[in-house]
């Protein structure tokens, strides 16, 4: 535990002769007894802090009248003490030496050295306030999903919470001293705060005054009044030779209720009234503020005043009006039982437009072929490492050779590929580097096949392995030539190693299809990439293609079935009447773990219908990239699964880069029921089911939606002869894994539903072995005085 505080800041000081010089001060605040017997643990915190921190020129130490005894012991002239401060010696920095001891009535006296003046010694407190503050969180900036309401009527995105700065002891009482200092009392009978999470330091106040004056004996009652609003619709009468501790203002409007006497508030004089932090509040109440955060040129920690809009004054909240939900705050507490819940539906104008524009990439030379979009696969992976989203580059550019074929289906992608290298690609060019896939030294090839047509004959295409081959002595350009982006990170070690030659080369990264997740990784690859001697645009980046798209490769859907797929071969490794889902494990298993084989998977993304057919799209599909009706139903009839995932993900993926569906502690943005009516087609519900996120998901947060989900599972239960429920076993496959939640006894109703069917009863289906793992591995047994006690508890929420 530590003895003491110790921090250092840097200020202007006039000195005679001299002018104004940055002086480094150190302070060191002793709030306890016994200093002399800890002298080793003082001297361990003196080491650690220089280990950190600059040499002072002045040191300040800060003591009260009960132990200034062992603090003027500690630092006399002849201490070892100036042994453990680097180069700073008694003799030589006597003026630059103070000691001094705070009493009970806030005065503060000198023990060594000449006392700062007050305002010098405000300073010192306010710092090391604001130090306190930074140090331990206390400016609370909300995510994008919620922002705050406070009781004035004030929206904002960030607050202050004065009760996560008090964690040390040391920094409490040093803050309490900053009290002691303000109040100048030596007693008082009772002290009210606005939240019992500053009480730690209303009790370190209250300690510190008793050690000062023995005489103050008296209980003191403290109490958190909470509310506000107390001031305002009642009549509160304080206690007298009371004191206020308000946490936290913006703007001191508070003290005006407080105080009021036309709201029938009695017993509160303003003086008795303390704002521990405050931040942009005006006079007369500013005298009433601790530590001053607002920013001034002398103190470059304090901060910006918030961005707020009051909503009773008839201001539109920025926050509100982007879809950002209010959170109550009283005092430093949010006033919130249980999180907000924001369910989403899914509307025809959320097809990304660069998805919309994707519609070459989904053109087959027949209805045989193979998709270019694929899921769960990488090349040249390694630990498992596999792509949501797959897009076959290589195979595209396997075609540049037949690019001139009447019909040719990707004639299109050609003649922009084609453009691109013709505008962009200058004849200055001396070497192409490939990244190590085959589509990039196709690319390669395709390059430098169009530039030898035009005469440039001295190309040469290297390999991440043969940069070192790059003649320094001759100038020119270089193109790093990549199929696809979706991290970046080989283009960013290129970016590096090629430093060496940038006197020499101008370099231009030449990429096929750049598929990050969102912008914001889009502009810091290229703000990356770009820089150079000139600034960020002394290389050029040029895209064919720009997508965001889902860049997952670790915890992908297929990731999550392939060891889903694990437990349920060892879950009825000892059932002999669940042959459906124990074939189906098996011949899954190898599917997924052999996807590599074939370039990931096409029309296998899910499981099958109820009758073991194979999910398809049928017309109508909202988001279909063709809406003539010849393409449209070209692309209907040959559409694989990928291809659906990969539209349905991406819209849910921009949904996300907008913010739709952040998530906190407080607001949770699920997916709305209604969409799995809206998108009725059983393999659009299996890609919602895939590609959002668990939390997405969570209808056990709330009541309602999973009554609609309820709603939803039962219809498709009721038809599960006909193809309405095609996706059941998407369904309860999501239920399985613990992904698809809701709120308890739903699922036990669904199962009891299924179980009278007759379909259901007379198949061995994959869908029974399901519920089979479901009961016993996924559902909570509950008793029935537990099931008394929830139901009681629900009832009381929902007084």
């Amino acid at each position: 535990m530590k003895n003491s505080f110790i921090f250092g800041f840097t200020k202007e000081v006039f000195v005679e002769s001299k002018g104004l010089q940055k002086q480094n001060h150190l302070i060191v605040f002793f709030p306890y007894k016994g200093i002399l017997k800890s002298q080793s643990d003082f001297q361990i915190q003196l080491r650690d802090y220089f280990y950190q921190h600059t040499l002072p020129d002045k040191l300040i130490v800060i003591c009260f009248e009960f132990n200034k005894d062992d603090v003027k012991e500690l630092f006399n002239s002849d201490s070892d003490i100036y042994n453990y401060i680097p180069k700073f010696d008694f003799n030589q920095n006597q003026e630059g030496i103070c000691v001094i001891s705070l009493n009970e009535k806030g005065d503060f006296k000198s023990v060594i050295g000449l006392c700062p003046s007050a305002d010098e010694i405000d300073d010192i407190f306010t710092r090391g306030m604001i130090k306190i503050f930074r140090k331990h969180g206390g400016l609370i900036i909300s995510q994008p999903a919620h922002h705050f309401v406070f009781p004035s009527g004030k929206h904002s995105n960030r607050f202050l919470r004065t009760g996560n700065v008090l964690v040390a002891g040391t920094e409490i009482f040093f803050i309490a001293a900053s009290l002691i200092k303000y109040f100048k009392r030596s007693s008082f009978e009772s002290i009210y705060s606005d939240t019992s999470s500053i009480n730690s330091l209303v009790y370190a106040y209250i300690n510190l005054l008793k050690e000062l004056n023995p005489s103050f004996k008296e209980s003191v009652h403290v109490e958190s009044f909470g509310s506000y609003k107390m001031f305002e619709e009642s009549k509160f009468q304080a206690r007298r030779n009371s004191l206020f501790l308000i946490s936290s203002s913006t703007s001191g409007s508070i003290l005006n209720r407080m105080t009021d006497v036309n709201k029938n508030v009695k017993n509160i004089e303003l003086n008795n009234i303390a704002i521990i932090y405050g931040l942009s509040v005006k006079s007369p109440y500013n005298k009433q503020v601790i530590c001053d955060l607002t920013k001034n040129k002398h103190n470059s920690d304090c901060i910006e005043p918030f961005e707020s809009y009051n909503v009773n004054r008839g201001e539109v909240c920025k926050f509100c009006s982007i879809g950002s939900k209010a959170l109550k705050v009283e005092g430093d507490v949010f006033l919130l039982e249980k999180p907000i819940v924001t369910p989403h539906l899914i509307k025809k104008t959320d097809l990304p437009i660069y998805i919309r524009d994707f519609s070459n990439y989904y053109k087959k030379s027949n209805k045989d072929a193979e998709p270019l979009i694929r899921c769960y696969h990488k090349e040249n992976g390694f630990n498992d490492k596999k792509y949501e989203i797959y897009i076959d580059v290589a195979s595209i550019l396997d075609q540049w050779k037949n690019r001139e074929d009447k019909n040719h289906p990707y004639k299109l992608i050609f003649n922009k590929l084609e453009k691109y290298l013709l505008q962009n690609i200058p004849a200055s060019l001396r070497y192409i580097i490939t990244l190590p896939d085959d589509g990039s030294r196709k690319l390669a090839s395709i390059i430098n096949e169009i530039l030898f047509s035009d005469g440039n004959t001295s190309v040469k295409i290297l390999s991440l392995k043969e940069i070192n081959k790059i003649d320094k002595n001759i100038k020119g350009s270089i193109v790093i030539a990549s199929s696809s982006i979706v991290t970046g990170r080989n283009l960013l070690y290129l970016s590096r190693a090629l430093r060496d030659v940038e006197s020499s080369y101008r370099r231009l990264y030449f990429t096929f299809i750049n598929r990050t997740g969102n912008k914001n990784h889009l502009d810091f690859l290229q703000s990356n990439l770009g820089l150079g001697e000139f600034g960020v645009d002394t290389h050029k980046i040029f895209n064919v293609e720009t997508i965001h798209c889902s860049n997952e490769a670790q915890k992908t859907p297929w990731h999550i079935e392939e060891e889903a797929v694990k437990k349920f071969q060892d879950f009825f490794e000892n059932f002999e009447d669940f042959n459906a889902i124990i074939n189906y494990s098996n011949e899954r298993i190898l599917q997924l773990t052999q996807s590599g084989k074939n370039k990931g998977l096409s029309n296998n993304l899910f499981l099958p219908t109820i009758r073991n057919k194979v999910l398809k799209i049928r017309n109508g599909f909202a988001f279909a990239p063709f809406q003539g009706s010849t393409a449209h139903n070209k692309f209907i009839s040959q559409s694989k699964q990928s291809e659906i995932y990969f539209i349905v993900s991406s819209v849910l993926n921009d949904m996300r880069n907008k913010g739709i569906f952040d998530q906190s502690d407080y607001v949770r943005n699920i997916l709305d029921p209604g969409n799995f009516v809206r998108f009725n087609d059983g393999i659009i519900q299996a890609c919602l089911l895939r590609a959002c996120s668990n939390d997405e998901l969570d209808y056990s947060i709330s009541k309602e939606s999973s009554i609609q989900m309820q709603s939803v599972l039962g219809d498709m239960i009721l038809h599960i002869a006909d193809d309405h429920a095609e996706a059941l076993n998407e369904f309860f496959y999501a239920i399985a894994i613990k992904k698809l939640k809701l709120t308890f006894g739903i699922v036990e109703d669904c199962i009891a539903l299924l179980e009278e069917q007759e379909f259901y009863k007379n198949e061995d289906t994959i869908l029974k072995g399901l519920v089979k793992y479901i009961r016993k591995e996924v559902l909570v047994k509950e008793d029935i005085k537990s099931k008394f006690d929830r139901l009681v508890a629900e009832k009381i929420n929902e007084e």
